[in-house]
């Protein structure tokens, strides 16, 4: 080899392994960015394994006002109907912590998180990150159980498939469908949960762009209606076109899609008919032979207010 050669080749040797180490670095820590459908960078997590069954744990958000006493009977409805499930409750403090911690490595969900003021915001968002990374059961604090115990609610003959647990709210009523959102079963890592956090930071930058201010200035007056922005209707799109549903306008509009009278896996999401999550909401003839309620939610709509959420009063 001549002498004027070696330096190339060092240099490309050189060169390679920094682009090697850069890549790795890029791909391990989570800040490979790639672009959301309307051009928002979205820092992508790192990839994590799906756990073999869906956690047997209950999680739950407190607000600042704590527990009431009907909530506390809702609940215990279902803590004495699954006595091995181990349960938690998040307060404000500790949600903030647990998301400070978890997603280190997506500091554009932290922030956004942390910025956030208007509480059913955060309370939609945290039990969409507390899903994805730990897995389990998400209830709301104004759902009771029935009398079906959680580890039968999913047919033996799909629980070596099921990733995510949806049930319809709305599939009988009205003219849109969308899945209920008070209780929510998965397994750790579902992509289907990725999607939703993903478009949700996308939505909640273009609400911020589009008033002008950053995530902390929005208000319940400036972000539209909840439901489409971290709600419902919002988890319903995201989640069927994670699914890569065909024609998602026809599959949630109930005078183009049948109702739903039996569990229906797609890929790995079941998706449970109207009585399982919200019979109250949804009318069924006898012949429709509608199943036992699993759970009943009690509306009681703490976050329908000016702030978007419970306020302490000052102490005097």
């Amino acid at each position: 080899m001549s002498p004027t050669s070696r330096p190339f080749t060092r240099k490309t040797l050189g060169a390679a392994v920094l682009l090697g180490l850069v890549l790795f670095v890029l791909f391990n820590t989570g800040t490979w960015q790639q672009q959301s459908p309307d051009g928002i960078p979205i820092e992508v997590l790192p990839s994590k394994p799906l756990a073999t069954s869906i956690p047997e744990k209950i999680w739950y958000k407190l607000g600042p006002k704590g527990l009431s006493d009907k909530s506390r009977d809702w609940i215990n409805t279902c803590l004495e109907r699954n006595p091995t499930y181990p349960h938690e409750f998040l307060t404000d403090d500790a949600g903030d912590a647990y998301v400070n911690k978890t997603f280190a490595s997506r500091p554009d969900i932290v922030q956004a998180y942390l910025a956030l003021t208007i509480p059913i915001l955060k309370a939609d968002l945290l039990r969409y990150l507390l899903l994805y990374a730990e897995g389990g059961i998400y209830s709301d604090l104004d759902v009771s159980c029935g009398d079906t115990p959680i580890r039968e609610w999913i047919p033996a003959k799909y629980e070596e498939s099921v990733g995510l647990v949806v049930g319809w709210e709305f599939d009988m009523a009205g003219s849109w469908r969308e899945f209920a959102t008070w209780t929510i079963l998965a397994k750790p890592g579902s992509p289907h949960l990725l999607r939703v956090i993903n478009d949700i930071m996308s939505n909640l930058n273009k609400k911020a762009m589009e008033n002008h201010v950053s995530i902390s200035g929005l208000t319940m007056d400036t972000i539209g209606d909840v439901v489409w922005l971290t709600g419902p209707r919002a988890f319903t799109r995201s989640v069927l076109r994670s699914l890569e549903v065909e024609n998602y306008d026809a599959m949630v509009s109930v005078p183009d899609s049948p109702p739903t009278f039996e569990p229906w896996l797609i890929k790995d999401v079941l998706i449970l008919p109207g009585w399982s999550f919200s019979l109250t909401l949804n009318k069924y003839e006898p012949e429709h032979n509608p199943g036992p309620a699993l759970v009943t939610h009690h509306f009681a709509g703490t976050w329908k207010n000016a702030y978007g959420g419970e306020q302490v009063a000052p102490a005097v």
